[in-house]
């Protein structure tokens, strides 16, 4: 499964199931990309955290 990660959409992650905004690719692990993503916290202070995109799910629209 390939999972193509945009700049600045925003994820899933899947490990803590809190909403994360893709901020760049910052390498790549074992041919893997790694992103740079940050989540808001509930102190209102935004933490980044280094991700596997395995561990990001697009965030599905509201189907009306």
């Amino acid at each position: 499964m390939t999972t193509l990660i945009q700049h600045g959409a925003q994820y899933l992650y899947v490990k803590f199931g809190g909403v994360v905004t893709a901020i760049k690719q910052v390498a790549v692990v074992k041919g893997l990309p790694m992103w740079e993503v940050e989540r808001q916290m509930a102190s209102g202070l935004n933490k980044r955290l280094i991700v596997s995109p395995r561990l990001l799910m697009p965030i599905q629209p509201a189907v009306a």
